[in-house]
């Protein structure tokens, strides 16, 4: 986010800012959504001050990180003359800039970012939303499929130029639709978000009524997979997003469902350890399915911590204790001659794959795995640790578990060779 960031004036009445989507009502989501763009305060304009009060009090998982200070609404509608008084108890930034966001939508945060980062009085508006969020404003009190000024960025300056007592929302249709002032189309934003591997059109709507809710919360837990799959993560994402989306309604948090994760992965290693092959390996295969929650309930609740975007590195080490306990295992017992040298060509050529695979994102702006159908076929089957799990399930139950150790360094070997050839050949010729 560029600084200096405008002040922040959250329009937030009652029952729309209210509505419980996955868990948190849309004021919620609303403030973490600010405080991860970096606001660390907001003005808030109302027309229940004290119910407001009493669930931004109770319910903030930012609590005490983000100050809301509430203002009294006493008209119907939110005129220019509410909106400078509330800025007028406060500071704005050196060119006056004001956010204006009701909080009674549903945004997805890259649209607030864009709107914020402007440089000119601007409207957020959606030219052509989806069908599934069209059917949200369809069956709402709004029409206009998304041109209502429910989100705008504006200057001090525009405001004292305007009739106090003229509704703010009649009198931004009326600029937008001159176009006095600019459109943020979200319908015209980039979709392709890199870390999820697949474009994900970003939206806006109203409170949904209570027979669209589940509608409304489908959309958000679907934007949440990634994509570019291997084969067990796709069985594994229905039994996640049913696992998710129950989650979500309790007080768990994202941090303590990676922390429970960890449990899991610790417990499998030592199975393994203890020789305990079968036990190791059942839970080594619910560990598959537990770990894919975090990031979906993280990304779903917008919980989103720098731990959280860190917890990959605690699942290599992990994943890693597996593979050397069962080395270890198989090398002392006998069954293979070589399982430490197996262990550490499988480790080096995991080690090299991985630099490979970083210098190839930065070449392409994409990660591999999404460059080519080639890359996104391979994606499938290639080396990973569910696959490896899977792989030596099958070799314990034909009564083989030392060939299946062998089988997943094999695999992880050809598919490290495989992936270092493509990304060279990226940093090539850069060819997707």
């Amino acid at each position: 986010m560029k600084d200096p960031l405008p002040a922040l004036l959250i329009l937030a009445d009652s029952p729309d800012a209210l509505t419980d989507l996955c868990g948190i009502s849309l004021l919620e989501r609303l403030r973490r959504i600010v405080r991860k763009l970096g606001f660390g305060e907001a003005m808030s304009l109302s027309n229940s001050v004290e119910i407001m009060a009493r669930h931004a009090g109770q319910s903030s998982w930012y609590r005490g990180e983000i100050a809301l200070k509430f203002h009294e609404r006493e008209t119907e509608e939110v005129t220019i003359g509410d909106v400078l008084d509330c800025i007028g108890a406060t500071t704005l930034p050196p060119d006056g800039r004001v956010l204006i966001v009701s909080a009674g939508f549903y945004y997805d945060e890259r649209l607030l970012r864009v709107l914020a980062e402007a440089q000119t009085e601007s409207v957020l508006i959606d030219s052509d939303p989806p069908s599934l969020a069209k059917s949200f404003w369809e069956t709402s009190d709004i029409q206009g499929f998304g041109r209502l000024p429910c989100a705008l960025l504006l200057s001090r300056e525009w405001l004292i130029g305007k009739d106090r007592a003229v509704s703010l929302r009649q009198e931004v249709a009326s600029e937008a639709v001159s176009g006095r002032i600019a459109s943020v189309d979200a319908a015209q934003q980039p979709g392709y978000v890199r870390s999820m591997r697949r474009n994900i059109r970003p939206v806006f709507f109203p409170a949904p009524s209570p027979e669209h809710r589940a509608l409304a919360e489908r959309l958000l837990r679907d934007a949440t997979q990634k994509h570019v799959l291997d084969f067990p993560a796709i069985i594994h994402a229905p039994i996640e997003n049913w696992l998710v989306l129950h989650l979500c309604r309790t007080s768990i948090a994202p941090n303590q469902v990676t922390f429970m994760a960890a449990m899991l992965g610790v417990g499998v290693t030592l199975l393994y350890a203890f020789g305990y092959l079968w036990a190791g390996e059942l839970l080594a295969l619910v560990f598959g399915v537990w770990d894919g929650l975090d990031g979906k309930l993280a990304r779903l609740k917008e919980q989103t911590t720098k731990l959280g975007k860190r917890e990959h590195v605690l699942d290599y080490f992990i994943e890693m204790s597996w593979w050397t306990v069962l080395a270890h295992h198989f090398q002392v017992s006998g069954q293979v001659r070589y399982a430490y040298v197996w262990l550490l060509v499988f480790f080096g050529a995991d080690s090299l794959e991985r630099l490979a695979r970083r210098s190839a994102a930065l070449r392409l702006g994409r990660k591999l795995d999404d460059a080519s159908r080639f890359d996104r076929l391979m994606r499938y089957v290639a080396g990973r640790r569910n696959i490896y799990t899977w792989l030596f399930a099958f070799c314990l139950l034909i009564g083989m578990p030392a060939s299946g150790f062998v089988l997943l360094c094999c695999w992880g070997i050809a598919s490290s060779a495989i992936h270092i050839v493509r990304a060279t050949q990226v940093r090539g010729n850069g060819s997707q």
